[in-house]
This record gives C-alpha cells, structure tokens and sequence, in this order.
C-alpha cells in the first residue's frame, strides 16, 4: 500500500477558526483540523487516510462529485453555497439542527501530490438573523396589507351610506308628502273615504317606521374593522322554526367580512320563511373550495323564485315585506369584496350562491 505524507499546510490549519478539510484524488483525508473536528464529533485519528465519502456518503452525488472532480484535475475553485448546499457536511448543533455552511473547494499541488482543499465557513448565525428578517418582513407585509383592506371597506362602507342617507332621507320626504297629501283629501270627503285615506296614512307611517329601523342598523355596517368569522357556528346561530330543518356541510372556515355577517344567515332565513312557502321543510347550507375561492351555498325546498325578478331581489325596497333584508344581506357581503347571487329554479326552491374572493376565507385557527 503506498504511503502517503501528510501536507505541510496542514500544521497551521487548527488556528483557524473555518472548517478546514483536505483530500487526494482518492478522497482519502490528509487534513482534518480542529475546528471541523468539533463540530462533527469526529477525531483526525478516526477519519486521517479514510475515504471521505465513508463518513459523508451524499458527496458521492453527482452534483457534488462532478464540481470537486474538476477541482482535483486543476479547475477553478467551486462554491457550494448555503442556499443550495447548506449542510456540506453533517455537523450538529447542540441545541439541535445542524450548522448552516459556506463550503469553497480549492485546488493545491504540494511535492507532485494533488489534493482539494476543503475551506468550511459556519454561517448558522447570519442564516438565522436572515430567516429572522424575512419574518419580520413577511409580518409587517401582511399587516400593511390587513390594515389596507380594512381601510379600502371602512371608506367603501362610508360611501354607502353616505348614499343610502341620501336615499332614505328622499324616501321618506316622499312617504310624508303622501301622508299630508291624503290628509287634505280628507277635507269634505264622505266617512267611506276618510276611512280609506286614513288606512292609507297609516300604512305610509308603517312605511317610514321601517325606514327608520332599517336606517338606524344600517348605520353601523362598516364603521367597525371587518373580523375573521367561523361560518358553521353563524349558520346554526338562526332560530328556525320547529317545520325546518338547517343542514350544513363543509362551513369549517372562517370568513372576513363585516361583523354584522351573522345578519346575512338571519335574514336569509327570514326569506325562506316568508316567501318559502307553507311547505317549505328544509335548508341546505354547504361550503366548498373551488380555486382559489370559496363557494357557500343556501338552498331551501321552498317555492322558488320567479325568473323575472332574479335581477332585482337585491335591490333596495324591491320584495313582498320591506324589500331591505336582501339588500342588507348584498351590502354586508360587498363591505369585504363577497358577492351574493340567486340561481335557483321556480318550483324547486331558492338557492343562494356567495362567493368569497381569495384572501377573505381561511381555514379555522386554533384548530
């Protein structure tokens, strides 16, 4: 067997505080200072005149092999670097892990003897004050972007109802010019008439009574921070009556949005019952992620609603009662980018689709 001398570098290479290995052509190790020594646990008595690829088998990879081979034949220096090869070789941590490394592979020529210089620097320091920056980073990005969103639907909340004051205001001018209207058709008018025009005004006031509700609730829709909402427990929160039945299926997750969403399921129970129909017995609520957004369904068994006026149930003061509660539902949805549409068939109930853009669902936290 030949024998093989030891460089003279090697002597000097224990003062330095970077792993320091060094190899022949064979990978048999001719260096192995204390530094590296410390790290893996492993003496020079143990691996000096030993195979490398012994101890380390992965450097016998190709992606490693090729780059050290043509170090050893005389090539340029090769780099493994920490993003692509950060654990060069095994050396633990004693709080567990293992040491992130800088690995540089030289080449060197000593007596006629060719070896590859192994240059080992520790950078576990610097990569954890790294990984630590881009939390923070990542953090103060998603909280510049929470509170952007919340901004965006505070002043979208403002704008509407600024809007709907306006409105309302008009609407019950109008309801009371009626009124006072109907009060001079009174003047002279036989008992017969009196009766219908004083039924009229009461109607009318029962009108602007409900306008004033629906103002007074209205009114503080987005003037509070949209909050994350588990939808299952809103969904079985509405008291429905003892004829129907509520069954609901893939809601386990959360929805940011108004937190006034708990009226958006209040008031579409409220529309199953009243336009339903007598036989109306049950309520299917599901979930479902389709892409990147989340799909909820509510479909009830009732009569349905008729085509012609699918385009305008969520308009302000269209329906049989008040015409508020679908339009209450659109708007609390709209405050966080949610949208509400109906695609039921007449005759087999009506069916409500909400569609949850990406970024306001997410799985239940804490689960």
């Amino acid at each position: 067997m030949k024998q093989h001398s030891t460089p003279s570098k090697c002597e000097y290479f224990d003062i330095l505080p970077a792993g320091i290995i060094c190899i022949r052509p064979d990978y048999t190790v001719a260096c192995w200072n204390r530094t590296v020594a410390e790290w893996t646990g492993i003496s020079k008595k143990e691996i000096v005149g030993h195979d490398l690829r012994e101890r380390f088998p992965h450097l016998k990879d190709r992606r490693y092999g090729i780059r050290i081979q043509q170090v050893i034949d005389g090539g340029p220096a090769a780099l493994f670097s920490t993003q692509f090869h950060p654990h060069f070789i095994y050396a633990p941590l004693q709080q567990g892990g293992q040491r992130y490394q800088r690995t540089s592979v030289h080449f060197f020529r000593e007596n006629e003897e060719r070896f590859a210089l192994f240059v080992i620097d520790d950078v576990t320091e610097l990569v954890s004050q790294v990984h630590g920056f881009r939390e923070m980073k990542n953090r103060a990005l998603h909280e510049v972007e929470e509170r952007k969103r919340t901004e965006d639907a505070l002043r979208k909340a403002n704008r509407q109802l600024k809007l709907l004051t306006g409105i309302t205001r008009h609407d019950i001018l109008n309801s009371v010019a009626i009124a006072v209207g109907y009060l001079d058709l009174m003047d002279g008018s036989s008992e017969s008439e009196k009766e219908t025009y004083m039924e009229r005004i009461r109607q009318t006031l029962e009108k602007i009574q409900h306008q004033i509700r629906f103002t007074s609730t209205y009114e503080i829709l987005g003037t509070n921070e949209p909050v994350w909402q588990r939808i299952e427990t809103l969904v079985t929160s509405p008291g429905a009556p003892d004829r129907i039945r509520i069954q609901i299926s893939g809601l386990d997750v959360e929805i940011l949005a108004d937190p006034m969403l708990g009226k958006v399921f209040d008031n579409l129970l409220d529309n199953t019952i009243r336009h339903g129909g007598k036989n109306v017995s049950m309520v299917e609520v599901d979930g479902e992620v389709l892409g990147d957004e989340f799909l909820l369904t509510w479909k009830d068994d009732g009569t349905g609603i008729d085509p012609a006026d699918k385009g305008r149930i969520f308009e302000r003061g269209y329906g049989k009662n008040t015409g508020l509660g679908l339009f209450m539902i659109r708007e609390i949805l709209s405050i966080t980018g949610i949208t509400i549409e109906e695609t039921g068939e007449t005759g087999e109930g009506a069916r409500f689709e909400i569609h949850v853009p990406p970024g306001k669902w997410r799985a239940p936290t804490g689960v």
